[in-house]
């Protein structure tokens, strides 16, 4: 049997996905029928804190309540934030800052890295820039 591959989901998916009101929300719930049985999805604290911040500014804090339960209700591997985790994100934040990324993807490349996880569902085209993972992005261009 094969094992299921592990998925880092990035901010922009999860936000597509709660919020029915945008164009990308029907193509990534879509897409997360198929995946969240078939794989392992990984998130990190800091992406759940950009989509926290969404769903009340955007939602309002009634009905991102409701979202934000559902959301941390899921089965996550999670990677917490660490002091001891800075030196491995400078070092992947400087090696590919002139790509577009920022402290923040630098955080989830950073997770990738250390569990060796080659795959990212995302629609941000920055992380196509970067060698060795896999890009998941259910959205048509």
């Amino acid at each position: 049997m094969e094992a299921k591959p592990i998925i880092f989901i990035d901010s922009n998916y999860w936000i597509y996905l709660f919020d029915q009101t945008i164009k990308e929300h029907k193509y990534v719930k879509e897409h997360f029928n198929i995946i969240y049985d078939e794989s392992y999805l990984a998130i990190n604290t800091v992406v759940m804190i950009e989509v926290m911040h969404y769903l009340v500014k955007r939602l309002g804090p009634a009905v991102a309540k409701e979202k934000w339960e559902l959301f941390t209700s899921i089965d996550f591997i999670i990677g917490n934030l660490e002091f001891d985790d800075l030196d491995l994100i400078f070092s992947v934040f400087s090696k590919y800052s002139h790509t577009g990324i920022g402290g923040r993807d630098a955080t989830i490349l950073g997770f990738m890295e250390a569990n060796h996880i080659s795959k990212l569902c995302t629609h941000d085209k920055d992380f196509k820039k970067i060698p060795n993972i896999e890009i998941i992005d259910p959205i048509p261009d």
